[in-house]
């Protein structure tokens, strides 16, 4: 099977930043199938030259261009759409005519040059929704223009109703899609997983820890991307929260890039705060032994029902690492750590209950051992990156084999849910109502 796979944001370990396409594709080239990548060129990690190459086995295609949260609006905007129509144009392919085509947003633009090129060469379109678009946007005040909310919705539900496959990445996401249009026989829910050979509480080393001069105490992290979406302000607050208490025996790493962590810097050295660390972004090789040496996880998103949905890579790393993980969005993740006991939900709207969180996990040894073996199990059972990466070939080679203009039908046992019951229940409460309009 030779697989054609576009993702604007494409990552190895070697960069910073989720890397999903490449381990799946990593699982594709295990299955004897061929991968061409098609992604914009990204700073670091060894892909930062636009052309053709081969990486890791794959065929890799990097348009020009560049792409980084700290670009203002309009220019991302110029950047999805340049990339859109760049994609749209390939031609003469390192691995010739592809078996299947998969385009995975964000944004949701990638989604249009997978549709081209799949009805070009006659084969099937899966679209991966890893954000719900463009309601994120349109909620969090960056898409405003009413015209362009108005396209970008129509080109949401075109996409969704032209897909053979559709995958979004948690049970609300997958309740966003069929409200926004898509055929529920056609949704594969395929959540973000756990590395668990990247992150594993056998790697920690308080000694990585010594960097940011915070191996003493009680570290709780949050690593992920640093935009108006994370609501890190939240996780500042507590901090001072911690500060005003005299409490000097926790602190804060929060690791990552992203347009907040110039104001995020300023404000903590305004309020003096020495117990929260922003260092920057690490690479994904070295980022899962850091997570694994700390206490605890933070996963903070801002108060917007949209991202209730969201399906984050933190979660999945800090519950690989076996931290007790602290959730303030009352979506699907919060039956997930409340119902399994790997840790516990906190109000987005009240900071102090996140310092209250981490001051009992730190006072509370017993607490913090059973919620972190409680993460690690569920990392390993239920969201180890080989069991959903099997899922995501199994259903590229059932399309793949499908004969051309065949009835492309997804069988039950490739839609069966892949995660505990109880989140099907949660689902309906991380599924914003503006979707459905």
């Amino acid at each position: 099977m030779n697989v054609l796979y576009l993702h604007q944001h494409f990552a190895t370990r070697a960069g910073a930043g989720g890397t999903r396409s490449w381990e799946f594709s990593r699982r594709l080239l295990a299955r004897g199938h061929s991968v061409t990548m098609v992604a914009q060129v990204r700073r670091g990690g060894g892909i930062d030259q636009r052309g053709r190459h081969e990486l890791d086995g794959m065929q890799l295609i990097l348009l020009g261009g560049y792409y980084t949260n700290h670009l203002p609006d309009w220019r991302r905007a110029w950047q999805f759409l340049r990339v859109m129509l760049r994609a749209s144009l390939l031609r003469r392919l390192p691995n010739g005519r592809p078996d299947v085509v998969v385009a995975t947003s964000t944004p949701l633009t990638i989604g249009v040059p997978g549709w081209i090129l799949a009805r070009r060469y006659g084969v099937p379109f899966v679209f991966e929704v890893r954000d719900l678009w463009p309601e994120a946007p349109i909620q969090l005040g960056v898409l405003r223009n009413p015209i362009l909310q108005r396209i970008a919705r129509r080109m949401e539900r075109f996409l969704y109703r032209r897909a053979d496959a559709i995958i979004p990445l948690s049970p609300g996401m997958e309740r966003g899609v069929i409200a926004a249009g898509a055929d529920p026989m056609k949704v594969v829910t395929i959540p973000n997983a756990s590395d668990t050979d990247l992150f594993d509480p056998a790697l920690r080393d308080r000694a990585l820890l010594d960097r940011y001069d915070i191996a003493d105490r009680f570290v709780a992290v949050h690593a992920g991307m640093m935009g108006e979406a994370n609501g890190l302000d939240y996780v500042l607050d507590a901090a001072r929260v911690l500060h005003e208490r005299g409490d000097t025996s926790i602190a804060i790493l929060v690791i990552g890039e992203g347009g907040t962590r110039p104001r995020l810097l300023e404000r903590a050295a305004q309020l003096g705060l020495d117990n929260i660390h922003f260092p920057g972004s690490v690479v994904k090789s070295e980022l899962g032994a850091i997570v694994s040496s700390c206490d605890a996880g933070i996963v903070s998103f801002a108060d917007y029902p949209v991202l209730a949905t969201n399906s984050p890579n933190k979660l999945f790393d800090a519950l690989a690492a076996g931290l007790p993980c602290v959730v303030n969005s009352d979506g699907w993740t919060r039956p997930l750590v409340e119902q399994h006991d790997a840790g516990c939900y906190v109000d987005v709207r009240e900071p102090a209950q996140l310092a209250d969180a981490l001051q009992r996990l730190q006072r509370d040894e017993a607490l913090r051992t059973r919620q972190g073996a409680n993460a690690r199990r569920l990392a390993e059972d239920v969201f180890a990156r080989d069991r959903l990466a099997a899922r995501f070939c199994d259903l590229l080679e059932h399309l793949a084999g499908t004969p051309r203009n065949a009835n492309r039908s997804i069988p039950d046992a490739l839609r069966e849910p892949l995660v505990p019951a109880i989140l099907a229940d949660a689902a309906s409460a991380s599924t914003p109502e503006q979707v459905q309009q």
